[in-house]
């Protein structure tokens, strides 16, 4: 499944550079993970995790100032729980597929902005407390993390006409990880991009 959909989504982001009206290019950043529960004590106990993301862009135009840009991206998440004097870190490696719908104030650069679903799938995860380290273990019982993952997005940025843009996002976790239908455990991130389109649309 895990290979299936990275070579889907290379397919996608790769079949951009045939239309001279498309762009591909690369990004990079700081997530900021932050873990959403419906536990009243643990809400207490948590805060943020950083980490980063990596990896392709692609820019479907969709006329004048619209655009369909998914991304395949390799990205940290998780968070840390305060408790005993220490913090526990639990922390993820993930493949993230944003499919955003942009809206462009100006096709050749300037201000844009948008929104649409994340597919997510967790590759590995550790647990780290008292200076040890231990695997999480993925899979519908109760007690281990669901690999699959769903969310919405948000950005907006500013793109330069050379290429290289900015761009701030927002994912709302909707899957809940737990399999313990009474607790909820969602993945929400914060991040902060830079990257650069390579091949820029014929004027």
């Amino acid at each position: 499944m895990k290979k299936l959909v990275m070579m889907m989504s290379m397919a996608l982001l790769f079949s951009v550079a045939a239309n001279a009206q498309n762009k591909i290019g690369v990004k990079a950043g700081l997530n900021l993970n932050h873990i959403s529960t419906n536990d009243a004590d643990l809400k207490e106990e948590l805060s943020a995790r950083p980490s980063i993301h990596f990896g392709l862009v692609g820019d479907f135009s969709l006329g004048k100032q619209f655009a369909f840009q998914p991304q395949l991206l390799f990205s940290g998440r998780g968070g840390k729980v305060a408790h005993d004097g220490h913090k526990d870190v639990y922390a993820f490696n993930s493949l993230e597929i944003p499919l955003n719908f942009v809206y462009k104030a100006d096709s050749k650069g300037g201000f844009f902005a948008g929104a649409g679903p994340v597919i997510g799938y967790n590759l590995s995860g550790k647990e780290k407390a008292h200076d040890e380290s231990e695997s999480i273990e993925f899979g519908s019982e109760i007690g281990k993390i669901t690999r699959m993952d769903l969310g919405a997005n948000a950005l907006v940025g500013y793109q330069l006409k050379n290429g290289l843009f900015f761009s701030a996002n927002y994912t709302l976790g909707v899957t809940n990880w737990s399999n313990n239908s009474n607790a909820t455990w969602r993945n929400n991130i914060l991040g902060l991009s830079v990257g650069y389109f390579f091949n820029k649309a014929k004027k």
